[in-house]
């Protein structure tokens, strides 16, 4: 903690001096200011932690934890093989059963493996990892270091996106940084050693090269940073980071033009794009955009039904939340072989959309990896119902993403919290779509500021059927909803006082 508190007070001192070596300077926004959100941001780090430890019994067994031992053992292995761990940190090691880096490092860790599979919604852990790894050097072993670079990654790339989009907030600025930096659930996230802090920084930086490079500031040095952070993107939820990128880089090429309609136009341009994107993801996996997604709302879904599940070469396994039913590896950590006449449900590799069943094991030496141990989640909703109709999907996937849940059908605490968040939410919506029916300001950066915000809302509702997954997922999409109602608010404004008088 004391290591903690000293990095702490080293970054809180530099932004106040010197707005953090000028990287965070604006005319908008004082050093005081930025310290000010900076230290409400930090205080997200003992809360995140807190609350779990409380709530779960701590963070050893959710992906935070997991990551801060995934990345210790990672760079343990620089003490022991220097290049194995520059091959690791550049993405060339080699991962096959037997080598040297899946004796040291795979076996022993929990997530590198997960969120690997090279299909759609590609989603790596291991950018996480390594970026750990390397900040593990100066952590001296403290959980909350890592936590609390994560923490400032995000304030870098929440500063870079209000840099982004401050043009249109004439007079809110500090008020745009604050909801952009505060937002509860994203602030709660970005607190621990999560995917959401480096996801925001990513978001951040991305979209202001972008920005830079479209209005015609290029240089080879912006042009190198971009392309390094749509490969990140690409690795690191694509559906959010790559996606953001196409979204606003329409916006931005429209915003500039002359032309009318931008709003359709955009709209028209994303259509075309998905259309490309499906045409080729036909030919060359032989899968639809809708039937990647809804792969992977039945992947989430058998994790909300929770249980154990395995994986080897040729099969990823499920069984029910039972440890009687598996065999402990003694001599390798997290591995299991599967006991005789156990039932269970699996997907060979070569064909995943096809669940098989096996009614009793007769195969007790085949040694699998672990990748989860699950409780039946207690928040799971079912988003599909069984209705094929894409707009029922759509408007099911928006209530749960926005108005679930809401007090009166909020179990525990963490629901009646975010319950509050779904009002704050709602609100926004309501002023939003007033000021559309209504309003006669320009609505273009608005309505795009919605438009991306719904339209993950729409994805993660229905690809996640796990009410808390959501709140946690739905974050980034959140903001710009926010964003969308600070923009129409002074119009909204201006409607209320006609109606009242």
């Amino acid at each position: 903690m004391i290591v903690f508190i000293t990095y702490t007070l080293f970054f809180a001192w530099f932004i106040y001096k010197n707005a953090f070596f000028g990287l965070f300077n604006d005319g908008h926004l004082t050093k005081k200011n930025l310290l000010f959100v900076f230290i409400l941001k930090v205080l997200a780090v003992p809360a995140f932690y807190l609350l779990f430890k409380f709530s779960y019994g701590g963070i050893t067994k959710l992906d935070a934890g997991k990551f801060y031992s995934d990345s210790v053992i990672m760079n343990n292995l620089a003490y022991i093989d220097v290049k194995e761990y520059l091959k690791m940190l550049f993405g060339f090691q080699d991962d096959s059963q037997g080598s040297f880096f899946f004796n040291t490092c795979i076996n022993l860790t929990d997530n590198w493996d997960n969120g690997q599979v090279k299909d759609f919604l590609y989603n790596d852990n291991r950018v996480v990892i390594r970026l750990h790894s390397l900040i593990h050097f100066i952590a001296f072993g403290s959980y909350f270091v890592h936590a609390l670079f994560s923490c400032f990654l995000s304030y870098a790339g929440m500063f870079f996106l209000y840099k982004c989009f401050k043009e249109f907030f004439n007079g809110k600025e500090l008020l745009l940084f604050i909801c952009i930096s505060l937002f509860p659930t994203l602030w709660l996230y970005t607190g621990g050693l999560l995917k959401e802090g480096i996801t925001m920084f990513v978001l951040g930086t991305l979209l202001y090269n972008l920005k830079i490079i479209i209005s015609g500031r290029r240089t080879s040095k912006l042009v190198i940073i971009l392309f390094l952070l749509l490969f990140v993107s690409l690795l690191l939820k694509p559906y959010i980071l790559f996606y953001g990128a196409v979204v606003f880089a329409l916006f931005f090429i429209l915003h500039k033009s002359q032309f009318k309609f931008k709003s359709i136009i955009l709209l028209g341009s994303l259509l075309l794009i998905i259309l490309l994107i499906n045409f080729t993801t036909v030919i060359f996996k032989k899968r639809s955009l809708l039937q990647a997604v809804q792969k992977r709302e039945m992947e989430f879904k058998d994790l909300s039904t929770g249980g154990i599940f395995l994986l080897d070469s040729s099969k990823f396994v499920r069984l029910a939340y039972d440890t009687n039913l598996v065999n402990k590896i003694k001599t390798k950590p997290n591995h299991y072989s599967i006991k005789k006449n156990v039932p269970y449900t699996y997907w060979e590799h070569t064909h995943q959309q096809d669940t098989l069943q096996c009614a009793a094991n007769n195969d007790t030496a085949t040694i699998y990896s672990l990748v989860y141990i699950l409780p039946k989640a207690g928040s799971a909703i079912d988003v599909v119902k069984g209705s094929h109709n894409l707009f029922v999907i759509t408007l099911r996937s928006l209530y749960f993403t926005t108005l679930h849940p809401l007090f009166f059908n909020a179990k525990g605490l963490m629901q009646q919290f975010a319950s509050l968040e779904n009002v704050l939410l709602a609100a926004a919506l309501l002023i939003i779509l007033i000021v559309l029916c209504l309003g006669k300001q320009e609505k273009f950066a608005g309505f795009t500021f919605l438009f991306f915000g719904l339209s993950l809302f729409v994805l993660i509702g229905f690809t996640t059927p796990n009410s808390g997954a959501i709140m946690r997922y739905r974050a980034p999409g959140a903001i710009f909803i926010i964003m969308s109602a600070l923009y129409f608010f002074d119009a909204f404004k201006h409607i209320f006082k006609k109606i009242i008088n």
